[in-house]
């Protein structure tokens, strides 16, 4: 009989933590584009080269990754810099510099992008590559890492556009 009711507990136990992680980890599991703001300002014809003009009036020079977080301190932006490192890794110097740039410094981009940690890529010609999360899943670390994927879109030699994903989820801190 002790060990019928030693095994119960266990279960029960189990159970309990299971459903608490379930329950925090839904709590850290948000969408990219919420409101659908992002996608809704990508199908103007003109999205590309409005990303670029605003980037190129903040200085960003071309074959630049773009990293956009926020200024309040959002726990998601630390969450992607392993992402960030692995990417400039593989796309590497001299190909492409980094920087980061706060979203609230850029008023015109905080009205298109909704939420950070984000990436925005500039080729060396000037073009819109990527605008997007690195990462998807819990924390950004247990879904799909983009990593690949953006690479790909970074070095493809046929420019068809920007490539926008705003549909994602993950870990992601909203304007």
């Amino acid at each position: 009989m002790p060990k019928l009711i030693s095994w119960i507990l266990l279960l029960g136990w189990a159970a309990l933590l299971l459903m608490a992680i379930l329950l925090y980890g839904d709590r850290q599991l948000s969408e990219f584009d919420p409101q659908g703001t992002l996608i809704h300002h990508s199908t103007d014809p003109g999205f590309d080269s409005k990303v670029t003009h605003i980037m190129q009036n903040y200085g960003v020079e071309a074959s630049t990754l773009v990293h956009i977080v926020s200024e309040r301190n959002c726990y998601c932006d630390t969450l992607a810099a392993p992402h960030q490192i692995q990417l400039l890794n593989k796309l590497g110097n001299p190909d492409y510099s980094t920087t980061t740039i706060a979203l609230e410094q850029l008023p015109e981009l905080a009205e298109i992008l909704p939420s950070t940690p984000a990436l925005i890529i500039i080729d060396s010609d000037y073009r819109l590559r990527y605008l997007g999360p690195y990462a998807t899943g819990y924390g950004c670390f247990t879904g799909k890492d983009l990593v690949d994927e953006i690479s790909q879109y970074a070095t493809t030699p046929n420019y068809i556009g920007g490539v926008i994903k705003s549909d994602a989820e993950g870990c992601f801190c909203h304007n």
